[in-house]
């Protein structure tokens, strides 16, 4: 039975590899100020890191740390790092003094309906997409771990790589 279920998630993670805007990976999500923020639109910078995150969850704010300081070191190379916040309508007041207390500069988005947490696999923060410059995923990350630095800034440098003319 177990092989049965891994065999399962690893065909649902292949198919995911591959799939771009046209397959259904655009979203259109509104930002702290309620703009409409597109990740076609976002992608046209460089490859787009895509954290989704809840104020209540603190292995998420752990990550966002280590992100926003790659951010800050590659957002000028073409990175492109955009926080997703999936809490509901009861936490939602929180995201924007939780992001605003800390400083961070990255565009934050909100997801309240879950839907695009959903459509990208999701199933428990912290869960990452990597979308590179042509609407695919490169790579999705599942909850995080102290020391996930270095491997999180090595993918960010070769995903940087990809479609560059």
């Amino acid at each position: 039975m177990k092989r049965i279920i891994v065999f399962s998630i690893f065909v649902f993670m292949l198919s995911l590899t591959g799939r771009g805007f046209s397959q259904g990976y655009e979203f259109d999500l509104n930002d702290l100020e309620g703009n409409s923020v597109k990740l076609s639109e976002l992608t046209k910078q460089g490859p787009v890191f895509v954290q989704f995150w809840a104020t209540w969850c603190i292995p998420c704010k752990e990550e966002m740390k280590v992100l926003n300081e790659l951010w800050g070191k590659y957002k000028d190379s073409g990175f492109v790092f955009v926080a997703v916040s999936i809490d509901d309508q009861k936490s939602l007041s929180k995201v924007k003094p939780y992001i605003e207390s800390k400083s961070y500069k990255f565009p934050v988005l909100f997801d309240t309906d879950k839907n695009v947490f959903s459509n990208f696999g999701g199933q428990d923060p912290p869960f990452s997409v990597f979308v590179d410059r042509n609407g695919s995923i490169f790579k999705t990350y599942s909850g995080y771990m102290q020391g996930d630095d270095a491997k999180l800034e090595n993918e960010i440098k070769e995903a940087l790589k990809i479609g560059k003319n």
